[in-house]
């Protein structure tokens, strides 16, 4: 067992009779405030801003029209400048319907010449405390999205701390704008799932990022860290699999937290991009990890449909029945696991140990 093994066994363990008080509004608008400062800081050409949604959605909209000026670009999309007032329209499309709905976003807009705003760039970052991180049981509910009587079964050595959420939340939406600043945004596509594709690389880059901030913050892995990688797992059968970043964060918790401590932002950032580029399997392997999630998903009686043949031609795809043993066998551990307060292994047991132990 190596060292890093270890280090993920033995991690504190968050106890059962222990519940987080919920953390009041002011000390949420603190550690927001701390997070847009530290980026406003660091990078002098975005102005990052923070979005409540809510009721005052439509309110928000409208200050951020008034910041835009004329002739603003889209960046988190590649495109070609004949399109660019199409794709600005779409965007701001886009975040309406994001307010709207208190769904956590970041877009990043280059402002118009005439723009009142003091940086050529604008990352807006939506995200509702209240919705998002009411307490530990609210996040874990909000990152589940299970129904009601599961969620109420779920141990609460497995909740999320709703405030170390909240700051995994600003890093990783706060990266996303910056990702799309230093690479570009997502690029042009041709073939059927590569834009699913692309959404997944970022994503993946994203989360770890910002659990390499959360190991910078804390020199271990704590409760959170583990919850989260073990809940990332399950999203592979959720309505949005590109955020099952579970195998790039698995990568971050096996590198030494004293080397992720001794980073500089830019390290930080750099690291990030390389893990998602090594854990990350190239197109082709996607698209046969899709065609063996919809296999895994029907001997889970999980509902298939998102990985049907409207988006590809994956229910017909000859897929490794290995890959859809681990895939069944890494839901099931995970899945049953939220309703224990066992101490888990970074990965889930073989599928010939996991029989032994039924």
């Amino acid at each position: 067992m190596t060292n890093t093994t270890l280090a993920w066994a033995y991690s504190e363990v968050l106890d059962s009779s222990q519940k987080a008080t919920p953390a009041t509004a002011t000390l949420v608008q603190e550690v927001i405030d701390e997070h847009l400062r530290f980026y406003n800081e660091h990078f002098d050409k975005i102005r990052f801003a923070h979005l409540t949604g809510g009721d005052d959605w439509s309110g928000e909209l409208v200050a951020v029209l008034s910041l835009l000026g004329s002739k603003p670009a889209a960046l988190d999309y590649q495109h070609p400048p004949d399109v660019r007032a199409d794709v600005m329209d779409v965007t701001l499309v886009r975040l309406r319907q994001l307010l709207r709905a208190d769904v956590v976003s970041a877009t990043l807009i280059q402002v118009g010449t005439d723009s009142p705003l003091d940086r050529a760039n604008l990352c807006l970052i939506a995200l509702n405390p209240k919705r998002f991180i009411a307490d530990d049981y609210g996040a874990t509910r909000y990152m589940l999205d299970v129904k009601d009587d599961i969620a109420e079964r779920i141990h609460p050595s497995r909740y999320l701390q709703h405030m170390e959420h909240l700051r995994f939340a600003l890093d990783h939406e706060a990266f996303h704008c910056i990702d799309s600043f230093l690479y570009g945004g997502a690029p042009m596509t041709e073939q059927d799932l590569e834009a699913e594709y692309e959404m997944f690389r970022r994503e993946s880059a994203a989360d770890a990022y910002a659990m390499a901030r959360h190991i910078q913050r804390h020199g271990r892995i704590t409760p959170y860290a583990r919850n989260l990688t073990h809940m990332r797992a399950l999203w592979l059968f959720s309505d949005s699999p590109n955020r099952c970043t579970f195998e790039t964060i698995r990568e971050v918790l096996r590198t030494d937290p004293n080397r992720i401590q001794a980073m500089s932002l830019p390290e930080l950032i750099d690291f990030a991009v390389a893990l998602r580029d090594q854990a990350v399997r190239p197109y082709d392997g996607y698209i046969l990890q899709r065609a063996a999630a919809l296999q895994a998903a029907r001997a889970l009686g999980l509902d298939p449909a998102l990985y049907g043949d409207q988006w590809c031609e994956c229910e017909r795809m000859e897929v490794d029945p290995k890959l859809v043993a681990k895939l069944v066998n890494r839901y099931r551990y995970y899945y049953e696991q939220l309703f224990t307060n066992t101490t888990l292994e970074l990965e889930a047991p073989s599928l010939s140990e996991s029989l032994e132990q039924r």
